[in-house]
């Protein structure tokens, strides 16, 4: 029924794909040669792939650089699914949602699609575009996938740990599915947990994190789980030898400065001048990151406070309303947040 479904990685959106010889073909052939609309949707998978596994916005300017080899008139909805998903990824929401339009367009059961939507309306605190998206994976397709989305938005409403048992117990029931789908809903129900403030949240991650130990967003939501439940020594266990992911230094660096630890001034200077060369090259895009360091390792609440309250135009989560309250309320700042970033709202 309609296109099947890649599942993307949780609250990443980045498709998982085989590794090709192609993208490093395509790297050093000549830019002038054009390349088939499936070449070119498949060298985009890999440079996102790169790119979620390293966590560096590089490779996706090399893929935005690699669009240019097919006209946009011979672009297929992969094209677009793919150009959609760097943008995502670039936090470029509103131009991201212009390319799913041309998805749906030419593939109105593009599954993919209709996920993609859905978890960029989430990461918008858009609670009625991720419902209508939600609603669309369900009438296409009635998958653990489609339970998913629907649970953790009912997660929002009046009985959260009702949604969360409901989910729980559908995965469990979920011997038909696929592997990818129920690995999708256990990293939804860690960080559902997590928001929810569910004393097994840490098993969830833990499960997750066994499940795939080289996804660097569950292995961050791990160890800032960690640090929130001041297990100091277990986030830098679970940070070491992640130093070149930002949001891994940054998370390992916070846990090194609690624990007075002899490496601390060593890391901390290498994210200073990472984070400094970030913003000459106009790339600065963990701008989370920036203001977790700013505030947790440096001790600069008010710095760390502007930082959060940039991200907060763009990134709506869970972590990102986190971090603003908390920044806002150590600068003396909280009288200054509007309505949709203070606490009572829907917790993304």
């Amino acid at each position: 029924m309609g296109t099947p479904i890649d599942i993307p990685a949780r609250a990443t959106v980045v498709l998982s794909t085989e590794k090709t010889a192609l993208a490093s073909a395509t790297n050093t052939a000549s830019p002038q040669v054009l390349i088939s609309p499936a070449a070119l949707a498949q060298a985009l998978r890999e440079l996102i792939d790169q790119s979620r596994a390293t966590g560096s916005p590089r490779p996706l300017g090399l893929a935005v650089g690699l669009l240019d080899r097919l006209p946009q008139t011979q672009w297929t909805a992969d094209v677009y699914l793919m150009r959609a998903t760097i943008r995502q990824r670039l936090h470029r929401f509103d131009q991201a949602e212009a390319d799913l339009d041309q998805v749906l367009q030419r593939q109105p059961d593009n599954l993919q699609a209709w996920l993609t939507r859905y978890s960029i309306a989430l990461v918008r605190d858009d609670l009625v575009a991720a419902g209508s998206a939600c609603n669309e994976l369900e009438q296409r397709s009635r998958t653990l996938l489609a339970e998913s989305c629907k649970q953790e938005l009912a997660s929002f409403a009046a009985q959260p740990n009702t949604a969360f048992e409901r989910l729980r117990q559908a995965l469990e029931l979920s011997s038909s599915a696929s592997a990818i789908e129920r690995d999708y809903v256990l990293v939804t129900l860690a960080d559902m947990a997590t928001r929810l403030d569910l004393p097994e949240a840490g098993i969830y991650w833990q499960r997750a994190l066994l499940q795939n130990s080289d996804d660097l967003y569950r292995r961050a939501r791990y160890a800032d789980w960690l640090l929130s439940q001041g297990q100091d020594e277990k986030a830098l266990e679970v940070t070491s030898g992640f130093d070149e992911v930002d949001t891994l230094a940054v998370l390992q660096a916070i846990a090194m400065t609690r624990l007075k630890h002899p490496e601390q001034p060593r890391l901390v200077g290498d994210l200073e001048e990472r984070f400094a060369e970030a913003r000459w090259r106009g790339e600065f895009l963990h701008q989370w990151e920036y203001a977790r360091f700013l505030l947790d390792v440096k001790g600069d609440a008010q710095a760390a406070f502007l930082t959060a309250q940039a991200n907060w135009k763009t990134q709506r989560a869970q972590p990102d309303r986190e971090l603003l309250i908390r920044a806002a309320a150590i600068a003396g700042k909280s009288d200054g947040l509007d309505d949709s970033a203070r606490d009572g709202g829907p917790l993304l």
